[in-house]
């Protein structure tokens, strides 16, 4: 009877280990082996509450990593957002981030053919957007886009941020083993995908609300007029010296790294929730803008163009419904005067 078990065993085994070798990706050329740790096939509900306004929806990550529904024709991409949090807007449903409702306008008023593909990730810099041209848009077969657009300055502006967010692969062994297998195997491929269709349990529930917190009564938005007489950008250079070198020469790397896929870059400046107080996040604005001139690169300036208001924001970076569409309505404006001019 124990030898019949263990037969049984023996030939489950060997059979899953002959589907995996057949079906899974292994020895796919381009599989994405222990990087995009879980960047990639996520399907997790959620229940937010940001301020007054409810969602539950599905945040989704598909197969090749992006923010959004399941596709295969990646030829097809042409446009690619790039952000940290600040673009991914994991606790908002994706039809009223940013890149949702810029595709929503560009759909809306006959770009039906344009959609933007949105590549954030919380956490990432400009540095993390060099790892992820090396280590996952190269696993991409005839990725191919016209245009990386490019949100950046407030991650950047963190001296201190940790290195594991800018990363393509968990640092701990352990980590590595976890996410090799589940890069590659088949049967977890398939396994998530029953479980993402019969399961309909919120795995995260969260509720924001720091109006109070962010928005005092002497609230004061610094826009972009003010800011240039509250800031000087040569006392800044001087200030934080580290800071200066280290995003311009992030600034270079991540050219260059376009430039590897023929595509062209659109810089996107930043503000907080109190516009450009961040003397940091002014500083990098400016050379954004400054290193754009210079090379001839397209920017659209949303730290001299946006004007603040209350509950804009949801935490001192972070945009609610409203401040994501009003940043929508900004960038598709810009956008379509670089695109379609």
């Amino acid at each position: 009877m124990k030898k019949i078990i263990l037969y049984n065993l023996f030939f489950i085994a060997l059979l899953i280990i002959v589907i995996e070798l057949i079906f899974g990706y292994w020895f796919n050329e381009n599989n994405f082996g222990i990087h995009m740790r879980k960047h990639r096939n996520q399907h997790e509900i959620y229940k937010v509450k940001i301020y007054d306004q409810n969602y539950r929806f599905v945040y989704r990550r598909n197969f090749y990593g992006f923010r959004g529904k399941e596709f295969t024709n990646l030829s097809k991409i042409k446009y690619v957002f790039l952000g940290g949090s600040t673009g991914n807007e994991r606790f908002l449903p994706e039809e009223l981030t940013i890149v949702g409702k810029l595709n929503s306008k560009l759909k809306n008023n006959n770009y039906k053919k344009i959609h933007i593909y949105n590549a954030s990730v919380d956490g990432k810099t400009l540095r993390g957007h060099a790892n992820d041209f090396k280590h996952w848009f190269t696993k991409l077969e005839n990725f191919k886009p016209e245009y990386f657009i490019i949100y950046t300055g407030i991650n950047d502006s963190v001296l201190g941020q940790d290195l594991k967010y800018d990363l393509t692969f968990g640092i701990k062994n352990y980590r590595k083993i976890v996410d090799y297998i589940s890069n590659n195997s088949i049967f977890i491929e398939l396994l998530n995908k029953i479980i993402w269709k019969y399961s309909n349990s919120v795995q995260i529930e969260y509720e924001i609300n720091n109006s109070d917190n962010i928005y005092e009564n002497n609230f004061n938005y610094i826009n972009y007029v003010k800011a240039k007489k509250i800031h000087n950008v040569y006392e800044l250079k001087n200030k934080y010296p580290i800071l200066y070198q280290r995003y311009g020469e992030r600034l270079n790397n991540i050219t260059k790294q376009s430039y590897k896929f023929n595509s062209k870059i659109i810089f996107i400046t930043q503000i907080k929730y109190n516009g450009l107080e961040d003397e940091k996040l002014f500083l990098l604005n400016e050379m954004t803008k400054k290193f754009s001139k210079k090379n001839n690169i397209k920017v659209i300036k949303l730290d001299e163009i946006y004007n603040g208001e209350i509950n804009d924001f949801y935490d001192p970076v972070h945009t609610s419904e409203y401040g994501s569409n009003k940043i929508s309505n900004i960038i598709f404006s810009e956008l379509t005067k670089i695109i379609f001019p």
